[in-house]
């Protein structure tokens, strides 16, 4: 049987927007893959601002990949946040992995997450690269690493898929301060979530998940 391969896009999609779903096409094309599974985070290990409920976070990134039969999401990490626990990206990974067999996991992460990891942010980060493979977005502003972590980044760059030709300029964090101004983000969601954010008013106070 021929392996099959499966992205993983997680994040806090907080809220989720276009700059997502161009990832996740680009991530498609260029490595092939199957399908994509988008993994909304439930209790992030790293804090968050302005984290909107689970639920709402849920419900929106189905509007996002709901025209994309290929595209699906997981209530995985959601779930677990019911029970108090934290959202791990290895322990998502081993889940996938005892679900899903003779599959190879691509792990969807902008440049942001990826010195997150080098910085040793996330749990159990040296496995990490063992376990699936990274593909990682660059920033258009990403800020430098500094100098002691810049020999592990270098080292690290050879075990990841490293996509340098995408920039679009979009944000959560952008997103969530237009709306507090009473801005446009028209053309940073699609319509689906624009009337889900209208509705629901989210993101009008500064919020944080309980």
């Amino acid at each position: 049987m021929k392996e099959k391969k499966i992205g993983i896009l997680g994040g806090a999609f907080n809220p989720p927007h276009l700059a997502h779903l161009k990832m996740a096409q680009k991530a498609m094309k260029l490595l092939k893959l199957d399908k994509i599974i988008f993994m909304p985070c439930g209790l992030p290990a790293l804090p968050k601002k302005d984290l909107a409920c689970a639920k709402d976070r849920l419900e929106m990134v189905k509007l996002l990949v709901k025209p994309y039969p290929k595209f699906l999401v997981s209530d995985y990490e959601i779930k677990k946040s019911k029970k108090g626990k934290k959202s791990y990206t290895i322990d998502t990974i081993k889940y996938l992995k005892r679900k899903y067999k003779n599959v190879k996991l691509f792990w969807i992460i902008g440049e942001d997450s990826f010195y997150d990891i080098i910085r040793g942010k996330w749990k159990e980060s040296p496995k990490l690269f063992d376990l699936a493979t990274f593909v990682v977005f660059k920033r258009k502003n990403s800020k430098k690493l500094p100098k002691k972590y810049q020999k592990k980044a270098k080292e690290l760059l050879k075990k990841v898929i490293y996509i340098k030709d995408f920039h679009l300029p979009i944000s959560s964090t952008e997103i969530r301060k237009r709306i507090r101004e009473g801005k446009s983000i028209k053309n940073l969601v699609p319509k689906e979530i624009l009337t889900y954010l209208k509705n629901s008013c989210l993101y009008l106070k500064r919020t944080s998940q309980k």
